[in-house]
């Protein structure tokens, strides 16, 4: 390894071609900003048999890990795990902590717990990620470091908002239409009552996406389907009254600091992740149990205003460089084979 330059190799996600969400996402900003420290980011798949590594990075990634641990012969590194995991907390805990120990049984949360006491480096989202690390997948203290995400500084200068969206005083949705997601929950209970903006491609099989398109119509939201240009995104998060992410599991979204970097307070579901940023940034983040609340939510934002103090959101640079800290140490800790 040379200290100058890291060759790092990604693993996750789903391919653009197939979609992607935050996940993608966050390993296209992240993958960027480190290029732009100078070091070498492609994708593992797509790196040629002589490219000497020196860390693979699996982005939720580890049952793919773990079927290829046992062919892994050529270019051998440090292994660093991003578990992001959008879990509820009490239940879904409980059943990732039975299904990582059953035994005769390979599951995906036994393949995950495999994987976590195999890496060299552990990075987890928030304190809530690093705790479920530890207890359910049994991950070492000493491995595991917070690293969050961050926003890109996007210059919305001259951009107009799509048709159909108010100029002021709307509520905005950001991200893919999903069940999980209670769009149409909350559309439901508040597009009838105040402006409520819907952006994001629908997630599911056909019969699902009709669904969910037919009750996102028949609420009165303003649908914009899925927007890549992202600055018309951006736009309007910096536009809206109040962004809303009412989803039942999450494990940082992008949306919710992004709301934040162009100071739009936000209301989100009770999560633990959330809880966090609440305490982060005092005052930007309002909490809500379900999609009756939304409204109420959003009435006392309005009447209590925002903090005189914008909220100071890292960028994805500052991510780039604790991560380099962390690809550092576990290259230099590296034992020359998988632990475990």
């Amino acid at each position: 390894m040379t200290e100058t330059r890291l060759s790092v190799a990604f693993l996750g996600g789903v391919p653009p071609a197939l979609g992607g969400g935050g996940l993608e996402r966050q390993m296209e900003r992240t993958a960027a900003a480190l290029e732009a420290l100078g070091h070498e980011v492609e994708r593992v798949e797509c790196s040629p048999p002589d490219r000497p590594l020196d860390i693979l990075h699996a982005f939720h990634g580890e049952p793919a890990v773990w079927h290829l641990l046992p062919h892994w012969s050529r270019n051998r590194c440090a292994l660093v795990v991003s578990p992001v995991l959008p879990i509820r907390p009490g239940r879904d805990e409980r059943l990732l902590r039975i299904s990582a120990r059953v035994p005769g049984l390979i599951t995906t949360a036994r393949m995950r717990r495999e994987v976590i006491g195999r890496a060299d480096a552990v990075v987890a989202l928030t304190e809530y990620e690093r705790d479920v690390t530890r207890r359910v997948f049994g991950a070492d203290p000493g491995r595991i470091q917070v690293i969050g995400n961050g926003v890109d500084r996007v210059d919305t200068e001259g951009v107009s908002l799509p048709a159909g969206v108010p100029d002021r005083d709307f509520l905005l949705m950001v991200g893919g239409v999903s069940r999980r997601k209670q769009q149409v929950e909350v559309a439901r209970a508040v597009a009838r009552r105040t402006p409520l903006v819907v952006v994001g491609g629908l997630v599911g099989d056909a019969r699902e996406r009709a669904g969910l398109e037919r009750e996102l119509v028949a609420s009165g939201a303003v649908w914009l389907g899925e927007i890549r240009d992202e600055r018309v995104v951006r736009a309007l998060q910096r536009s809206a009254a109040a962004l809303v992410l009412l989803s039942e599991a999450e494990a940082q979204p992008l949306v919710l600091l992004e709301a934040l970097s162009v100071a739009t307070p936000v209301i989100a579901s009770d999560l633990p992740a959330h809880r966090e940023l609440r305490a982060s940034h005092p005052g930007w983040v309002t909490l809500a149990q379900g999609a009756d609340d939304v409204l109420g939510a959003a009435q006392e934002l309005a009447a209590r205003g925002s903090p005189a103090k914008p909220p100071e959101v890292d960028t994805w640079n500052d991510v780039a460089n604790r991560l380099v800290g962390v690809y550092r140490r576990a290259a230099a800790d590296y034992p020359g084979e998988p632990r475990g």
